[in-house]
């Protein structure tokens, strides 16, 4: 009777770990497209493009600056920007995975190969950099309204860490 026990409680494992099994292999296909999905959708040569785009910035930023340090900057800094990115598509693959179902990874893979597709894929890193400077702008706006009304608020002279309350306000 033991022994029954004892299969019956194996079987009903096994039986149960069928959809856990199942699961894990939808999240390894789900992984596989999303690297695809990433690859095809930021064209082929992000990174690279990237690097290119940071050092014309740090030329602009750095020019009229022949220091030693900002040497180092012009030539090690596109690089490092290029390993992140990188790294950031590969950090990125689980959260596709985990955000769209096969089916729907399968679809935008589909479209990106498209020559339409395509030519979004090409087009979204120009669009990403103007959004940032775009982004870069509201939130400096942000920032500037914040201060104006939180100093008209508080006492925002030389003690700006220990701002205190105006009296009446």
């Amino acid at each position: 009777m033991r022994i029954i026990g004892l299969i019956l409680a194996g079987w009903m494992a096994v039986a149960a770990a069928g959809p856990v099994w199942a699961q894990s292999a939808d999240m390894e296909r789900r992984i596989v497209l999303a690297r695809e999905l990433i690859a095809v959708s930021s064209g082929p040569n992000l990174a690279k493009s990237i690097e290119r785009y940071a050092q014309s910035e740090i030329e602009k930023a750095a020019q009229g600056q022949d220091t030693e340090e900002a040497a180092w900057i012009r030539a090690n800094m596109p690089a490092m920007i290029g390993r992140m990115i990188s790294r950031m598509m590969t950090d990125l693959e689980p959260v596709y995975a985990e955000t769209f179902t096969v089916a729907e990874l399968e679809a935008q893979i589909a479209f990106y190969r498209s020559p339409v597709g395509q030519d979004i894929a090409a087009k979204s890193l120009e669009i990403g950099m103007r959004q940032e400077a775009v982004m870069q702008t509201a939130l400096m706006g942000l920032l500037t309204e914040f201060q104006s009304k939180f100093c008209a608020a508080f006492d925002c002279g030389a003690d700006a860490g220990q701002a205190a309350a105006k009296r009446g306000r």
